[in-house]
């Protein structure tokens, strides 16, 4: 029989589709469906941890609750319907299978604009963004981050830093970084496509508040005198991007950093 410890990361997909990991906001890159992006942040947290990660994913769209287990090995599958766990006692089955790290795709939900194209990339740049995808997927991050700053360069270059095409690499590069557990760059990297994202589409536009969830995830990741330090960096950011309930996040970064300074 298997158990759902008490930290097992929580999940919540509200009716209007807007989705929480721990109580962060969570975006999907474009292009990706939300389950699939959520099971790709949990294969990322398994492999950055280098341990199974278990979840507990309550879809209120779907009317469901479930649990289920991600090996580092991307692998996936739902544990016992009678386990107990935090959010329910009673699992429906589930099944889940790993899904590659990818470039963006088409999708019709909460689409870019038209006059904006996103996908798919001109080639060469489609394909080679492909090759990057392979490469992290086969855990060499440092190859394949090489790539992704010389492909984001020749892109910035040529569209600008903040074209939807430049965008899309900076995606896949934001997620190898999370795989490397490069936390650092991983905030950075959200930070600037979130404001990108807050240019193109608005504050209150689900894309611009989930890429904020992505740069506060990796916030939240970094060692407390990291964290300490980009607390300026990060109330100006969440304050610039007045997405909604943008104070009540502003407080909780304060928080942690009280909390930090209590424990010194």
């Amino acid at each position: 029989m298997s158990y759902v410890s008490p930290d097992a990361v929580q999940i919540r997909i509200t009716p209007d589709g807007i989705c929480f990991i721990d109580e962060e906001y969570f975006t999907p890159p474009p292009g990706v469906s939300l389950n699939d992006a959520v099971l790709a942040h949990l294969q990322l947290e398994a492999a950055a941890l280098e341990m199974p990660v278990r979840a507990v994913i309550q879809d209120e769209q779907a009317q469901y609750t479930t649990a289920i287990q991600i090996n580092t090995d991307g692998t996936s599958n739902p544990l016992d319907r009678n386990a107990p766990v935090t959010a329910s006692p009673s699992l429906p089955q589930a099944a889940a299978s790993p899904m590659p790290l990818s470039p963006p795709q088409s999708h019709a939900v909460d689409p870019v604009p038209p006059d904006r194209p996103y996908e798919p990339l001109p080639e060469p740049y489609r394909g080679r963004l492909a090759t990057i995808c392979a490469t992290a997927n086969h855990n060499r991050f440092v190859e394949a981050s090489r790539a992704a700053d010389q492909l984001l360069a020749e892109l910035s270059a040529e569209f600008g830093a903040d074209h939807l095409y430049t965008l899309a690499a900076g995606l896949v590069r934001a997620d190898i970084a999370w795989l490397s557990r490069d936390f650092q760059y991983g905030l950075k990297s959200w930070v600037f496509i979130a404001r990108a994202w807050h240019l193109h589409l608005g504050p209150q536009h689900s894309t611009t508040v989930r890429a904020v969830g992505n740069a506060l995830g990796c916030w939240r990741r970094l060692q407390p005198s990291e964290a300490t330090e980009s607390v300026p960096y990060m109330v100006s950011f969440l304050r610039d991007v007045e997405f909604p309930d943008s104070e009540a996040v502003v407080q909780t970064v304060y928080e942690r950093a009280r909390r930090i300074a209590l424990a010194k």
